[in-house]
C-alpha cells in the first residue's frame, strides 16, 4: 500500500512539474513571438521574385494563425492549416504584383481534397495566363498532388522518385462476424435503399446498391480528374485512361516516358533552370519569397469599393448537437445558429455565402441549423457553396438555401436517415456472467437501455423516428429544390452523387468554387458587379491559444496515457466515434476512405 501511495504521488508530482514546465515554455515562445512580429515590416519584394507555394502544408476551410512561422525556426516547425480563401487569395495578389515573376510549386503530395484542388488550378491557370510562369519540383507526386502539379508549365521530378497514377479506390471494412464474436448487437434502423453507412454493421459484405453508387460515384470523379490532367499536360484522354488503368508508371523515367513530367533533376538543377529562364548568372541570386512573408507583404491591389457586402460563413466538420468543446472541426446548432442569426440582424450585410464542408451528423442539429438558414433567409440572400463534402447533414443545412453551388467533384447528395446502438447484452450475460434486473413504472421506462435486449416495441418506436425524420428530410428538400416530392424521392433514398451529377438531377444549382458562389450572392441581392466588399467568417483560429489550452488539459492526458499506455489514443478514438452515433443520424458512409480523394 505504501509502494502505491508513493507511486501515485511521484505520478502527480511529475504531471505538476511537467505541467509547469510546459506553461513557462508557452510562455517563452509566445515572448519570442510577440518580439518576431514587433519586429516584423511589410516585405519587400524584389524584381523578378519567385513565390514558393508548399502545396504539402495542411489546407481547410478554416485556416490557423501559425505563430511559429515568424519564428522560422527548425525546433518549431510551422504546421498550422491554411485557409483554402487564403491560398487562392495569395495566389490572385501575385498574378496582380509585378515584381512576382512566377511560382515554384513545392512538394508532391496536396494538403487539400481534389474538389479544393479545382479551384487551385484555376488560379494557377489565371496565374499563368498573366505571362508568368508556374514550375513544380517533387521528390515524389501522389495523385492527388499531380492534379495540382500537372497545371505547372514545367514539372520536374527527382530522378529515382515516383508518380502515383493508377485510379481511385474505396475500401470498406465490415464488423458483423467480430460483434458477433465479442457479444455485440448493433440495432439498426435506416430508410433509403443507398443509406449504406450502417451496412458494416449488418451483413459481411457489400450490397448490390452500395457498389453501384460507390461505382458511379467514384467513376465520375476519376473521369473529371482525367479530363483535367489530359487538358493540362496535352495527353489524350483515351491515352491517359489507359496509362492510369494498366498503372503503366513504376518509375521516374515512366514518368518522362508518357509525358506527365518534362524533366528529371534534382533541386540544385531545377534552380539552375529558373536562374537561365530569368536570364540571372547565379541561381544563389534567385530571389524566392515563402507563403508567410508574401502574405504580410504590401498589396498591389485595388481595395474592393461599394456599400454592399457578401459574408461567407464556413461551416466545417462532422455535424454535432450541442456546442463545440475547441478540441476538434465540428459544426455545431449552438455555434453556428448563433451566427447566422447575427447575420440577419446585420444591416451592413447585403448576401451570405454558407460554405459546407461536412459529412453530416445530427439529424437534430442538422434541422436547427437549416431553421436558422430560412430565418436568414427572409432578410437577405443565401447561397450554399459546397466543398469537399456536403452530404446528409451537409446537404440538410444547405438545401434550403436560395441557391446551391458546387464543385464538379463535390460529394453531395445521400439525402437519408438512419439510427444506430450497440447493443451488449449478449457481452454482458453470456460472455461476462453479468446479470441485471430493472425495476420501472411504467412498460417503457427502461427504453432503449443498453444493458437489456431492444423489444419489439423499442424497435418499432425507434424506426418510426427513423422514418418521420426522413419524411421531414425530404418534404424540406423538395420544397427547397422546388421539385415535387416524387420527383425528389427519386434521388434521395440516401444516395451519394458527384457535384456534376446533383447538378444533373437538380439537386444543386450551380458548378463552380468559392468564386462562382459570391458572384451568384451578389447577383441576387442586386449589387454591382465588383463594386462590394468580401468578408470571411469566422476568420482563422488562433494556433497558439489551442496550443495553451491543450496544456491545461495535458494532466488528464498522461493520466490516461499512464494507464492505457500506446491504447489511450485507440479508446479516446472508439469512444469520440460512438459517442457521435448517439440520436438519429443523417450522415454519408463516414467508413469510406477514397483513395486519391481526401484530405490527409
Amino acid at each position: 500500500m505504501k509502494g502505491f501511495i508513493k507511486t501515485t504521488f511521484a505520478v502527480i508530482v511529475g504531471i505538476f512539474l511537467s505541467s509547469f514546465l510546459l506553461s513557462m515554455l508557452g510562455a517563452f515562445i509566445v515572448g519570442a513571438i510577440v518580439s518576431s512580429s514587433n519586429s516584423s515590416e511589410p516585405a519587400q519584394i524584389d524584381a523578378q521574385s519567385i513565390l514558393v507555394l508548399d502545396i504539402t502544408k495542411p489546407i481547410r476551410e478554416i485556416g490557423e494563425t501559425d505563430p511559429f512561422e515568424s519564428l522560422n525556426s527548425s525546433f518549431f516547425p510551422s504546421n498550422g492549416a491554411r485557409g483554402l480563401h487564403d491560398v487562392l487569395d495569395i495566389i490572385d495578389k501575385a498574378t496582380n504584383d509585378e515584381n512576382i515573376a512566377g511560382i515554384y510549386l513545392k512538394g508532391g503530395s496536396f494538403g487539400g481534397s481534389l474538389p479544393m484542388a479545382v479551384e487551385i488550378r484555376e488560379a494557377l491557370s489565371k496565374f499563368k495566363a498573366s505571362d508568368k510562369f508556374v514550375y513544380s519540383y517533387a521528390d515524389g507526386i501522389s495523385e492527388t498532388g499531380y492534379y495540382v502539379i500537372s497545371e505547372a508549365s514545367r514539372v520536374y521530378l527527382n530522378p529515382i522518385g515516383n508518380l502515383e497514377l493508377n485510379g481511385f479506390s474505396s475500401e470498406i471494412m465490415y464488423f458483423k462476424d467480430f460483434f458477433e464474436k465479442i457479444g455485440i448487437k448493433p440495432e439498426v434502423f435506416r430508410v433509403g435503399k443507398y443509406k449504406s453507412a450502417v451496412e458494416p454493421f449488418i451483413t459481411d459484405k457489400m450490397s448490390d446498391a452500395n457498389r453501384e453508387q460507390i461505382s458511379s460515384y467514384l467513376n465520375g470523379l476519376y473521369d473529371y480528374y482525367l479530363v483535367g490532367v489530359s487538358a493540362s499536360r496535352g495527353i489524350d484522354l483515351e491515352t491517359l485512361r489507359s496509362i492510369s488503368a494498366e498503372m503503366k508508371v513504376r518509375n521516374a523515367e515512366d514518368a518522362v516516358k508518357f509525358k506527365l513530367v518534362d524533366q528529371l533533376a534534382y533541386v540544385d538543377e531545377v534552380k539552375e533552370d529558373l536562374a537561365k529562364m530569368l536570364e540571372i548568372e547565379e541561381s544563389s541570386d534567385l530571389s524566392f519569397i515563402n507563403y508567410s512573408k508574401y502574405k504580410d507583404a504590401l498589396d498591389p491591389r485595388s481595395r474592393r469599393k461599394g456599400e454592399g457586402k457578401v459574408v461567407v460563413l464556413s461551416a466545417e466538420g462532422e455535424i454535432k448537437y450541442g456546442k463545440a468543446d475547441g478540441s476538434e472541426n465540428v459544426i455545431t446548432n449552438k455555434d453556428l445558429v448563433p451566427e447566422l442569426n447575427k447575420l440577419a440582424e446585420d444591416e451592413d450585410v447585403s448576401a451570405v455565402v454558407l460554405r459546407v464542408n461536412s459529412p453530416g451528423g445530427s439529424a437534430l442539429s442538422s434541422d436547427l441549423i437549416w431553421r436558422a438558414v430560412q430565418n436568414l433567409k427572409k432578410k437577405k440572400p443565401v447561397v450554399a457553396s459546397m466543398s469537399t463534402y456536403a452530404a446528409s447533414g451537409g446537404y440538410y443545412i444547405s438545401m434550403g438555401c436560395d441557391k446551391i453551388v458546387a464543385y464538379p467533384n463535390t460529394i453531395t447528395g445521400s439525402i437519408g436517415i438512419f439510427g444506430l446502438a450497440f447493443n451488449p447484452s449478449d457481452l454482458m450475460t453470456k460472455k461476462l456472467g453479468l446479470k441485471t434486473y430493472t425495476v420501472s413504472t411504467g412498460k417503457f421506462s427502461n427504453y432503449q437501455s443498453l444493458l437489456d435486449d431492444f423489444s419489439k416495441e423499442d424497435r418499432a418506436i425507434i424506426q418510426q423516428n427513423v422514418n418521420e425524420g426522413y419524411e421531414v428530410f425530404t418534404s424540406k428538400a423538395a420544397e427547397g429544390r422546388n421539385m415535387s416530392l416524387d420527383a425528389l424521392l427519386k434521388v434521395a433514398q440516401g444516395r451519394v452523387w458527384t457535384g456534376s451529377q446533383a447538378y444533373e438531377v437538380k439537386l444543386v444549382d450551380e458548378l463552380g468554387g468559392y468564386q462562382k458562389a459570391i458572384e451568384v450572392a451578389a447577383e441576387l441581392a442586386g449589387l454591382e458587379e465588383d463594386n462590394y466588399k468580401i468578408k470571411y467568417l469566422p476568420g482563422e483560429k488562433d494556433m497558439l491559444q489551442e496550443l495553451l489550452s491543450s496544456l491545461e488539459t495535458g494532466s488528464e492526458a498522461k493520466i490516461k496515457e499512464m494507464v492505457l499506455g500506446e491504447y489511450s489514443s485507440y479508446v479516446d478514438g472508439t469512444m469520440s466515434w460512438l459517442e457521435s452515433l448517439k440520436g438519429v443520424q443523417a450522415r454519408q458512409p463516414y467508413y469510406e476512405v477514397i483513395e486519391g480523394f481526401e484530405m490527409p
